[in-house]
């Protein structure tokens, strides 16, 4: 398996991976988040990863900017979507393109990252809920709410709501 950075021709493989990840139900909803994160400008920079495997694209995750109200010189990331080919869900893809996104963030000077999501699976990585950050809106599983400093100290000085790019925007991905 290989991890890249995507380029726009990977965008029909990038929703056909998420489609296939989330199935007919999410799926069109969660592959259309991802294309349109792609194009949003709101969400500048990106950090898009792929995973392939035999020239095929069996993982796909996204990075975008975020900003904190009162924090603008803040460097910070969400983490939304990730996918992994229904097939070889559970083999440490998602794990990997995690670690590598993580890993070119704190390169690039990111200071954290914020994920909404299974607690049981992203705290594998490091990400911990129990911080001042707030999200966009009122969350039905608040503990689902994490982030991992990329720089240490940098969410304990933080406080304030988050604003995501528009496309992310929408009440329904909450």
């Amino acid at each position: 398996m290989r991890i890249r950075e995507s380029i726009k021709k990977d965008k029909d493989r990038i929703r056909k991976v998420h489609q296939d990840a989330f199935g007919e139900q999410e799926g069109k909803a969660v592959s259309q988040l991802a294309i349109d994160l792609l194009e949003d400008c709101t969400a500048m920079p990106v950090l898009s990863l792929v995973a392939e495997q035999n020239n095929e694209i069996v993982g796909s995750i996204i990075f975008s900017a975020i900003r904190v109200e009162g924090h603008q010189a803040v460097s910070a990331y969400i983490l939304a979507p990730l996918a992994v080919a229904k097939k070889l869900q559970g083999s440490g893809i998602g794990t990997s393109l995690i670690n590598q996104g993580l890993k070119i963030l704190r390169e690039r000077g990111a200071e954290f990252v914020l994920v909404l999501g299974d607690p049981n699976y992203y705290s594998r990585t490091g990400f911990k809920a129990g911080h001042d950050l707030k999200p966009p809106y009122e969350l039905a599983h608040p503990e689902a709410w994490m982030a991992q400093e990329l720089n240490n100290g940098a969410i304990s000085r933080i406080t304030g709501t988050v604003q995501c790019a528009t496309s992310l925007m929408a009440p329904e991905h909450w």
